[in-house]
């Protein structure tokens, strides 16, 4: 058996690269309101009839007459399974299965509360988790090289304060303090870095060629794991204007910061254990301090997108509305994932280069009686990663909402939201090998994914 020339280095880089593109991953959560997610989220920025405009327009605020506290539930639901076509194994290891469901539910709540604060001042204070979610494929898959589990949480604790200037303008801005951490891992082709050495064994003499290719049988199938660790707090902002017309149309237009972390924590790796002495070796020193499997801190800087959104209430009658939103958002931010060590020292650049995108929504809501009021809503949503740099991490691809909800007004102080979407998302060619098929395999197939959300809102005005 012929022995690769695979650098430890290249071990190292791919491991953590293929734990730090979930860190950029586009899961930016706009489940921040039940209310708004019966429309698919059109005319987020412009509807303003609850505390939840707090997120979307803090405009908004000043539209609402008393007092009022909104609680936001929201599951989602991600179906995402892996289909291979030509995938090739990691050098020494067997191929794999196909990973199985990597999706799973995941909660996503929120909080808001808004206080009217005089006849033209309005002040609020939200918390919610304006970008998370998680994949976690199986252990044995073909891509466990490049992605095992996936997992970023982030909280935003959101004050706004907004202004009405006159019967029709509204402006509103908020402080964001957001505080992210992840946890990501994947498995290590340790018999890599064994035949990595046995090469480095046999260019100096200490074993012969015959030797190096009966020590790297015995040491085929050896697989070890890394985890990446991170977290860090951000500051940014968020700003919005509401015009009301004459004929009660809305017009919203509102813009959120983008949020820049410098994400610190440490890189871990659990080595196997080889059944030859000189395996065991070169595991060591691979692992063995300043050795690129070692474990230390580990550092990556990311900027979370900027957004905007124009948005659209239109009234049509006493009982029926027409709602609409253009959304824009700058993941173009992310071009680039340089990975380094506490020291400054750079372990590897990964490519991104991640596109800006636009998300279109169309809704409508009917008001079937005086106390129910019904919602429905289509939106296209563009996703920022292009094909050639799409990962497991993230297997993102455009994807079409189709929701619907109601607004059930118990009393006069007591509101109940539920919405309901399904998401239908493009199928996601992947061809990806982390640098290194040696190393990392080539994943080769399709991903199929599917979303579905449901959202329960409490909203009680005192």
């Amino acid at each position: 058996m012929p022995v690769p020339h695979i650098r430890l280095a290249c071990a190292i880089s791919a491991a953590l690269f293929a734990s730090s593109t979930a860190w950029s991953a586009s899961f930016a959560l706009l489940e921040q309101s039940s209310s708004r997610l019966g429309t698919a989220f059109a005319g987020t920025a412009a509807a303003a009839d609850d505390a939840t405009t707090l997120f979307y327009n803090p405009a908004g605020l000043t539209r609402l007459s008393a007092r009022e506290a909104a609680l936001v539930a929201s599951t989602i639901y991600i179906d995402s399974s892996f289909e291979n076509a030509s995938s090739e194994p990691a050098f020494g290891q067997p191929v794999g299965a196909e990973g199985g469901n990597a999706g799973g539910l995941n909660a996503v709540p929120s909080a808001y509360l808004a206080m009217p604060l005089s006849d033209s001042l309005s002040a609020g204070i939200g918390i919610n988790v304006p970008f998370g979610l998680s994949l976690d494929y199986d252990a044995d898959w073909i891509g466990r090289f490049q992605a095992l589990r996936s997992e970023i949480q982030t909280y935003n604790f959101n004050p706004a304060i907004a202004w009405r200037i006159d019967e029709r303008l509204s402006i509103g801005v908020g402080l964001n303090y957001q505080r992210a951490q992840a946890e990501l891992t994947n498995a290590v082709n340790y018999t890599a870095v064994v035949g990595q050495g046995l090469q480095q064994l046999t260019a100096i003499g200490q074993i012969t060629p015959s030797q190096a290719t009966a020590l790297l049988a015995a040491n085929a199938g050896l697989e070890g794991r890394t985890r990446l660790r991170g977290d860090d707090s951000a500051w940014g902002y968020n700003a919005g204007i509401l015009f009301t017309a004459a004929n009660g149309a809305r017009v919203g237009l509102s813009y959120r910061s983008a949020m820049e972390y410098e994400l610190d924590g440490s890189v871990r790796f659990t080595a196997p254990t080889s059944i030859t002495p000189t395996g065991n070796a070169i595991i060591a020193a691979a692992g063995a301090p300043g050795a690129p499997l070692a474990n230390g801190r580990a550092a990556v800087d990311l900027e979370l997108p900027d957004s905007a959104i124009a948005s659209l209430y239109q009234p049509l009658s006493s009982k029926f509305a027409l709602l609409a939103d253009v959304a824009w958002t700058g993941w173009s931010s992310i071009q680039e994932l340089r990975v380094r060590r506490d020291d400054g020292s750079v372990i590897s650049v990964t490519p991104e280069l991640w596109d800006d995108t636009w998300r279109f929504s169309l809704g409508a809501t009917y008001e079937w009686s005086e106390p129910l009021l019904l919602r429905f809503g289509v939106a296209r949503d563009g996703s920022p990663v292009p094909a050639s740099t799409r990962t497991a991490r993230l297997p993102d691809a455009d994807r079409t909402w189709i929701a619907v909800g109601a607004r059930w007004q118990a009393s006069n102080t007591l509101l109940v939201d539920a919405g309901y979407a399904h998401l239908f998302s493009d199928d996601a060619r992947i061809s990806q090998n982390a640098g290194d098929t040696d190393i990392n395999a080539l994943l080769a197939g399709e991903q199929t994914s599917s979303v579905d959300i449901l959202s329960v809102q409490v909203t009680y005005k005192f």
